[in-house]
């Protein structure tokens, strides 16, 4: 698992306005998750609520969602978690859905290369 903060935009799955925020890079998490309030604030709902498994062991349930992403030009939407005040966690489905990997040496973001399909 590596941590790192990156600037990155979010917003509503069929909003082009994006708000900027700084997020914690965290590949050990699979789903990205924000604060309810943010995605509140964005018109974002849930749409089903899901257990997961907490790095201390513990299970906990958790509204989920779809948000818009836009890191550098790359921009598509990805599952979210709804979470507490003050969590901004990019997580690995969201990285993937941009075609991102996590630079763990440098602390930085970089787009994959394009796959050709033959």
């Amino acid at each position: 698992m590596c941590l790192f903060r990156v600037k990155i935009e979010v917003g509503h799955p069929t909003d082009r306005e994006l708000q900027e925020v700084e997020a914690v890079v965290d590949t050990g998490a699979f789903c990205s998750m924000f604060p309810a309030s943010f995605f509140d604030q964005l018109g974002i709902t849930s749409d089903t609520e899901r257990e997961f498994k907490l790095a201390d062991g513990r299970k906990q349930r958790y509204p989920m969602g779809e948000a818009r992403f836009r890191w550098e030009g790359l921009e598509r939407t990805s599952s979210v978690i709804f979470g507490p005040e003050g969590v901004y966690l990019l997580g690995a489905l969201t990285l993937q859905s941009l075609n991102l990997i996590a630079d763990t040496t440098h602390h930085r973001l970089i787009p994959t290369p394009e796959l050709l399909l033959v």
